[in-house]
């Protein structure tokens, strides 16, 4: 990023557009990374055992139900390694998040995309698309990446009874922290659903992206297959260490989570003062459509003024862009640069 400053002379560039937590790690994980820098030499636990047990006390479950994974995103192409042959199908509401396409493709699989209903999932057409014989996985962010939505309880109850015996639904529940009420995937798996596979990761509100922790809530089952096809030491031991920390500092993590939704509505409000359309969000961004569709220049245009966001082809809303929430000073010198160039 400093190259990029540097070739468009600027004093300051802001990130806004990876959905990053906006302030960094924790003390207590700063703390408990540091302390383990001494035994660089020596292999992680393989088992990430202490980890695990902290996460399963936190969800209620047996240990053996918990896998953790080199982000989030890892535990995405393990889903689909483990449940998908050459010639199956992989089905997901569409826009959404990209890593399912990849993982899918990475299988040999074809990677069915559901379009929304506007912004909201078409869960009757994605059970049309779970209901095809070579369906064997369901990837359901929740709430969604980009557009911000969460899916009301009841109707994802409803929608995971009605799935054939055969398919995998996997909750990617990434941003769980922020949203209001919070998804209830760990219930689900505590209540015995066997082809519920939930996942949460670390990288958000809890400032450890660049660590990559994340983990999946599973049934037995389906936990011991995850366990089965991934690498040994997938997680680093000072990640382990700073995210088993991290996991105890409850109330500075519920003020990260209330700056988060002030600064979207924040943002929801600057977005729809400049002209675009932005989606109430229970995240810690917030996508937009862009007037005339033109997302790709808006967000040259800011970036220019020293704002980088996110626009959307890759996430199959081309017309769209997301904005994450940073700090208040990064959102505020946003919504003017956004007035200048909108």
């Amino acid at each position: 990023m400093r190259e990029l400053q540097a070739e468009l002379g600027l004093q300051r560039i802001v990130k806004l557009a990876s959905n990053e937590g906006a302030f960094g790690p924790l003390p207590a994980a700063v703390a408990a990374f540091e302390a383990a820098v001494g035994e660089l030499n020596r292999y992680p636990d393989g088992g990430g055992l202490r980890l695990r047990e902290a996460l399963a006390e936190r969800h209620g479950l047996p240990v053996e139900q918990v896998v953790l994974g080199n982000g989030a995103d890892e535990l995405i192409r393990l889903c689909a390694v483990a449940t998908l042959d050459a010639g199956n199908a992989a089905a997901f509401p569409w826009p959404s998040f990209p890593s399912y396409v990849a993982a899918a493709a990475c299988s040999g699989a074809e990677p069915v995309q559901v379009p929304l209903a506007g912004r909201a999932f078409d869960l009757d057409a994605l059970l049309s698309a779970a209901a095809a014989e070579r369906t064997k996985l369901i990837y359901l962010a929740n709430p969604n990446n980009p557009t911000g939505s969460l899916l009301d309880a009841g109707e994802l109850r409803s929608f995971l009874a009605e799935l054939p015996p055969g398919v995998l639904c996997v909750l990617d529940e990434a941003y769980a922290d922020y949203a209001a009420p919070e998804p209830e995937g760990p219930k689900l798996v505590r209540d015995g659903a066997e082809r519920v596979c939930v996942l949460r990761t670390f990288s958000k509100v809890y400032g450890l992206a660049a660590l990559r922790v994340g983990y999946a809530l599973a049934s037995p089952e389906v936990a011991d297959t995850l366990d089965r096809v991934r690498l040994i030491f997938n997680v680093n031991q000072p990640a382990q260490e700073a995210a088993l920390a991290s996991l105890h500092e409850h109330d500075e993590v519920g003020l990260r989570v209330q700056h988060a939704r002030r600064a979207c509505h924040f943002l929801e409000r600057s977005l729809a003062a400049a002209g675009l359309e932005p989606e109430p969000s229970q995240t810690n961004f917030v996508y937009a459509d862009v007037p005339g569709g033109d997302s790709e220049g808006l967000a040259h245009r800011l970036l220019r003024e020293g704002y980088i966001v996110r626009a959307l082809p890759g996430f199959g809303a081309p017309g769209a862009i997301r904005v994450t929430a940073g700090r208040d000073d990064e959102n505020e010198g946003f919504a003017e640069a956004l007035k200048r160039v909108a």
